[in-house]
């Protein structure tokens, strides 16, 4: 492209601080809104939650009982 004059330096430049911004301003609007529930992890694939699953979901309950203060709780669905 650059060889047929249709793109040069100045274009690239510009193209890629432009789509750093948008990429930057997506980023900006997905971080402000809540985060999914994190019971979705486990109810949102299976039917019937295989055994393994429910230990693991039991797991994060307790982990989270226990060390939710360090977690920014309320920034996720309810």
């Amino acid at each position: 492209m650059v060889k047929r004059s249709w793109w040069d330096e100045e274009q690239e430049k510009g193209w890629r601080k432009s789509s750093r911004k948008m990429v930057m301003e997506a980023f900006e609007q997905a971080e402000r809104k809540p985060k999914p529930n994190p019971q979705l992890l486990f109810s949102d694939v299976y039917r019937e939650m295989p055994p393994h699953l429910r230990r693991q979901r039991a797991a994060l309950e307790r982990h989270l009982q226990h060390y939710g203060e360090h977690y920014p709780l309320e920034h996720f669905e309810k």
